[in-house]
């Protein structure tokens, strides 16, 4: 089997799409809060001006969660792109702040290798 340049161009295409999927799911909407993982291209793609307030969850562990045990009061949607445990960890931050799950969806991690990551919104 050959390879063209055709078809190395559609691989590229494909996979540049699917990597920037996490972060045009964050952009879909305004929201208060974005927490992503800066270990994760997956996540960081979400980096952007989408919320008002970013949360970097390799920062997070660094200062014992401290970022999200002190958000503002005027934090009522949130929306992020992480892996199951941090996930875990985050959604019971909000939930103690009076946010509610509104969509949670699994995403293919190809890059980071990571078994899968979950796209969240709460509000």
């Amino acid at each position: 089997m050959s390879v063209s340049r055709r078809t190395m161009l559609k691989g590229a295409a494909t996979l540049g799409a699917a990597t920037t999927l996490p972060a045009a799911a964050l952009a879909a909407q305004s929201v208060d809060l974005v927490v992503i993982d800066s270990r994760l291209p997956e996540s960081l793609a979400g980096r952007g001006t989408y919320g008002r307030l970013v949360i970097d969850l390799a920062d997070a562990e660094a200062t014992q969660w401290q970022a999200l045990r002190m958000l503002p009061a005027h934090v009522r949607t949130a929306r992020g792109v992480t892996n199951w445990s941090d996930w875990v960890m985050v959604r019971g931050y909000l939930e103690e702040r009076g946010l509610r799950l509104k969509e949670e969806a699994p995403v293919r991690a190809p890059l980071s290798g990571t078994a899968q990551l979950f796209r969240w919104t709460m509000g």
